[in-house]
């Protein structure tokens, strides 16, 4: 997303960088790189963290290298998924708490934010997955219910998976209405007074024992606690954290029913949102939204690209032919012999365990890094930018975050 360079001591910074700025520093509490809702990805996170610290009276600067809202990450777009039913408790913690933020940004602010069908959504996978999962809500006192594939499929008929899967029903998974977390976060981070700077590139950085000095294309900008929130450019701004992201360009495709009587079946009430887990991979789909009339149908992984500023020009379409095999298997109801309809391409970046890298940049207790979400980062945004935050203001952050550090990657740790 911005273009950074690293350099720790300032007498290499000066070396390199001849063109600091000379007018007078514009100093703030805290700096956040990155206005997607966390980072320019999937991830509001960049927005969710600016405003929780503006709103906990930290003067706050937003920087962003493009325009608020544009589409050169992943962080746009109209829908998502969030759902509390993961295995692994640290992503239900998230999950939970973004939700509560969103219903109170609901209220505030009179706008709908997520539709949760009566049914809530359904997810397919082996009986091993599901039952973890659904002992890990059952800890957080959150509900689920277990079902073979026949009780799912009456529940659900368009939906066929065979006897190999069991169903897991997460009565809190539903539809994100993208735009306006994004909206939210970044609008109200402007009244509590926060300052965003558009257009601005960051060029270099250098930080002593009590600040981090920026240097942009909009002069330079001095802060106590600043957070890189990265997306698919994380190791051309950061290349020397151990940590290697990789890129996939996603497939997003739009699929429309054989029989048009059946369009009632691709609202967001009749289709709930659902995600197949399938030999290593995840199909997951929601009702239509983005496209009218059109179910959206992704495959979570896709074409790695390794050159994030470089527009993919040819995109493998076996990545298509995947996603319409599995639907012409286990949702048949949808025409998989002239659609799809429409396909759009996405970043996402993945760490190399796919977990988040939520962490400070090593050897700093003034920079945090904040990226590698992609997939699951969207939903559970405002919940990072909430213990970012409060890790930048000297605080406990609400959850463990020890799952998500850098040092994972190290092989000297």
């Amino acid at each position: 997303m911005l273009s950074v360079r690293l350099f720790r001591g300032f007498s290499a910074a000066h070396s390199r960088f001849s063109s600091w700025n000379n007018m007078a520093e514009q100093q703030f509490d805290a700096v956040i790189v990155g206005a997607g809702i966390i980072v320019g990805q999937n991830e509001i996170a960049g927005s969710s963290t600016a405003y929780h610290l503006q709103k906990g009276g930290r003067k706050t600067l937003l920087i962003e290298q493009f325009t608020l809202g544009h589409t050169k990450g992943s962080s746009h777009g109209k829908s998502r998924i969030t759902k509390f039913a993961h295995p692994e408790p640290e992503y239900v913690a998230l999950a939970s708490d973004s939700t509560a933020q969103i219903r109170d940004l609901e209220k505030n602010r009179g706008v709908k934010m997520i539709a949760i069908s009566e049914r809530g959504g359904i997810i397919y996978g082996s009986k091993e997955r599901m039952e973890k999962t659904a002992a890990t809500l059952k800890k957080f006192d959150f509900p689920s219910e277990l079902l073979t594939s026949q009780e799912a499929m009456k529940r659900y008929p368009h939906y066929t998976y065979g006897d190999d899967y069991t169903a897991l029903v997460d009565p809190n998974m539903g539809l994100i209405l993208a735009d306006t977390w994004l909206e939210a976060f970044q609008d109200e981070f402007r009244k509590f007074g926060g300052t965003v700077s558009e257009n601005t590139k960051v060029n270099g950085f250098k930080e002593d024992n009590s600040s981090v000095l920026l240097n942009t294309s909009n002069g330079d900008f001095r802060a106590p606690k600043v957070v890189f929130a990265l997306g698919s450019w994380i190791n051309k701004l950061l290349p020397e954290i151990p940590v290697k992201g990789k890129i996939e360009i996603i497939s997003v495709c739009y699929w429309t029913p054989k029989d048009p009587s059946d369009l009632p079946l691709v609202t967001p009430q009749n289709h709930p949102v659902h995600i197949a887990y399938e030999e290593g991979r995840s199909f997951l789909s929601m009702g239509a939204t983005d496209v009218e009339g059109a179910v959206k149908f992704i495959l979570h992984g896709g074409q790695e690209h390794f050159d994030t500023d470089v527009p993919l020009e040819n995109v493998h379409e076996k990545f298509v032919e995947d996603v319409r095999a599995h639907i012409a298997k286990n949702v048949p109801f949808l025409d998989t012999v002239n659609g799809p309809v429409k396909v759009e391409r996405c970043k996402y970046t993945l760490s190399p365990d796919k977990h988040y890298v939520i962490d400070y940049l090593p050897g700093s207790k003034n920079i945090q890094v904040a990226g590698c979400m992609s997939g699951t980062g969207f939903k559970n945004s405002p919940a990072i930018g909430k213990a970012v935050a409060q890790r930048a203001m000297g605080e406990q952050p609400f959850t463990d975050l020890s799952l998500f550090s850098i040092n994972r990657f190290n092989k000297n740790t």
